[in-house]
């Protein structure tokens, strides 16, 4: 019902926002290129409040929340209409939210009633944390929908069927919407489509957990996990403005998903790398319920530092100072400790990492020896030796220079050292309690466990990084100059990998010639080997290459210029790569590689000679 009901209101709220002038105009700090309806959240509020009226068997806490929702949602038409100032707005979703929780959230323990403030304030981050994810045609509504299955699927394991009920509702509203609202969006949701579901959204979730208000674990780590995409995008935009030096409530191109777009994706692809991210951490928290939160934790604590990385590295594409659009001068001491020990000071931060991951791969070894379930004579032990555990593997990880490295561009070499470290940090660990605890009420298995889950951690953190780095500069969509390289050797493994890593050549490598067979039809980081020598001139014609990059540098002189040749056949600009050593023997100075060919072209012999750039 709320699914139909959503495609069917959709377009007219549309008609009557266009017939009344209500639409939003393209601006610099917005992506729109059309005026673009407005009040799309309308739909999502009636097509979510009619099947909800038609549910049975209300009981108090789920009236309150809807009440608390519906009072967001009237801040939001007002908001969409006057502009009301924010901290106008923070006072009115402070209201709303003590509402829900006052009759929602009753305690049951005392965890319960600690925790009362801080679902105070997780309703208000969460309703803000959607009306600033809501910056690109489907991304708020998409990740709403993504977060309200997901709900829908652990309410249910968890038999809180009313939760359910609403969150299976909610997911139907949002999908209906998001067939106008993906983009090519013709309808936006406003401030009160975003704030109704970030409120809503977040108080369902709570209340999906509140009887497990004693597992303080499970209790915090589901709401994470299901709102993941918006908690980080608000914390990134939050940290990065106040950094900068900008109003932290004014809207603006430096969101995550912007910074994909200025990194080479297209809005379309950003927008479904977000809905992958949601999807995974949901799929995580699923498993937390349905298990133990044991599991979860450990995929969940990876997900959160590569998301932390992913941050960082985001964060380093620019995107103030464009556009018209300059970054004030940060006051000298805001963000000091942040700039210093973060920013700059990174292996602080991976000491720190390496921390987290030693204790969860303690633990675990214990939980997984005793099927989640630790004695509590062993569980004291386990807490009496973890404080000198940390201690003596970072010693290890530290001697064996792991935090020498860069967690981006971590190779075999790295992999080895890090086996090595968990390896000897792991003998000293036995050898260790053998001589302080002789060894009593420690399960043999236990320090063989650690072993596994510690070496995965430590290697696939590291791996992440890179991976999730590798992973958007191969599906960024870089406009320039379609390049092939002859070579699919190591020397055309380093010209590939320079092209994808540096944007300013605004070069999109498309296959390698090789005569190799065994490497013909093969691909070397997702690029094709298309063929061999005799096929390049065919090639190039059929998929419109504009350079050829010789990359060959173990050739004879007589089969390069034989190469360069048939290369200079096609009529397109050809260079030849050399390697560091006959650029070292030549004594020439290395040129770097250019976006426009050479204005002299030297002969073809004299490069053979030189093995020097063309």
């Amino acid at each position: 019902m709320a699914f139909l009901l959503s495609l069917a209101l959709t377009p007219a709220i549309r008609f009557v926002a266009r017939r009344y002038g209500f639409v939003a105009q393209p601006r610099v700090d917005r992506w729109h290129q059309q005026p673009t309806a407005l009040f799309g959240g309308v739909a999502i509020f009636i097509a979510f409040v009619v099947p909800f009226v038609a549910l049975h068997a209300y009981d108090r806490s789920i009236l309150f929340l809807m009440a608390g929702a519906t009072v967001v949602f009237g801040l939001g038409i007002a908001d969409d209409l006057y502009s009301i100032q924010p901290y106008t707005k923070l006072v009115a979703q402070i209201g709303a939210a003590s509402l829900t929780t006052f009759g929602s959230f009753i305690p049951s323990s005392d965890m319960s009633l600690i925790l009362i403030p801080l679902a105070i304030f997780g309703l208000v981050a969460l309703t803000n944390a959607f009306n600033l994810l809501d910056n690109m045609d489907g991304l708020s509504a998409g990740i709403a929908c993504i977060a309200a299955f997901f709900l829908f699927i652990i309410s249910f394991t968890m038999q809180n069927w009313m939760v359910a009920l609403c969150a299976a509702i909610l997911f139907g509203a949002t999908f209906g919407f998001l067939f106008f609202n993906f983009n090519p969006a013709t309808i936006f949701m406003g401030d009160s489509g975003s704030m109704f579901l970030g409120f809503l959204l977040g108080a369902l979730t709570m209340k999906s957990n509140w009887e497990q208000a004693t597992n303080l674990l499970l209790m915090l780590l589901t709401p994470l996990l299901v709102l993941a995409v918006p908690i980080f995008d608000t914390t990134f935009v939050t940290l990065v403005r106040w950094m900068n030096g900008r109003a932290i409530s004014v809207g603006g191109r430096d969101h995550t998903s912007h910074r994909l777009v200025a990194l080479g994706l297209s809005e379309r692809q950003a927008v479904l790398f977000f809905y992958l991210i949601s999807a995974v951490c949901g799929f995580v928290a699923v498993l937390g319920v349905r298990y133990n939160a044991i599991l979860p934790s450990l995929l969940g604590t990876l997900m959160v530092i590569g998301i932390s990385y992913f941050g960082m590295f985001l964060n380093g594409v620019v995107v103030y100072g464009t556009e018209g659009e300059v970054a004030r001068k940060v006051p000298a001491d805001r963000g000091v400790v942040l700039d210093i020990f973060v920013m700059h000071k990174r292996r602080i931060l991976e000491v720190f990492v390496d921390m987290a991951l030693m204790t969860l791969a303690y633990v675990a070894s214990f939980a997984v020896r005793f099927d989640g379930d630790i004695p509590k004579d062993h569980f004291a032990v386990l807490a009496r030796s973890l404080p000198l555990i940390i201690p003596l593997k970072l010693i290890v990880f530290s001697s064996f220079g792991l935090y020498r490295g860069v967690w981006r561009y971590v190779g075999m070499q790295d992999l080895i050292a890090i086996l090595k470290a968990v390896t000897v940090s792991s003998m000293l660990a036995i050898t260790a309690m053998t001589m302080l605890f002789r060894f009593e009420l420690f399960p043999r298995a236990v320090f063989a466990i650690d072993w596994m889950v510690l070496l995965l951690l430590a290697a696939g953190v590291r791996v992440l990084i890179r991976a999730i780095r590798e992973y958007l500069f191969s599906i960024s969509d870089t406009k320039g100059r379609r390049v092939v390289i002859v070579g699919a050797g190591d020397a055309g493994e380093l010209v590939l990998r320079e092209l994808r890593n540096n944007p300013r050549l605004s070069c999109i490598p498309v296959g390698f010639f090789d005569d190799d067979p065994y490497k013909q039809g093969r691909k070397i980081h997702g690029v094709p080997v298309l063929g061999g020598m005799n096929t390049i001139v065919d090639t190039v014609q059929r998929l419109s290459i504009d350079q050829i990059m010789v990359a060959i540098p173990s050739a004879r002189a007589e089969s390069l210029v034989s190469i360069v040749r048939l290369c200079e056949a096609t009529g397109l600009p050809v260079t030849v790569v050399p390697s560091l050593a006959d650029l070292l023997q030549s004594g020439l100075p290395p040129r770097p590689l250019r976006s426009d060919p050479w204005e002299s072209q030297l002969p073809v012999k004299e490069i053979a000679r030189e093995q020097t750039w063309h």
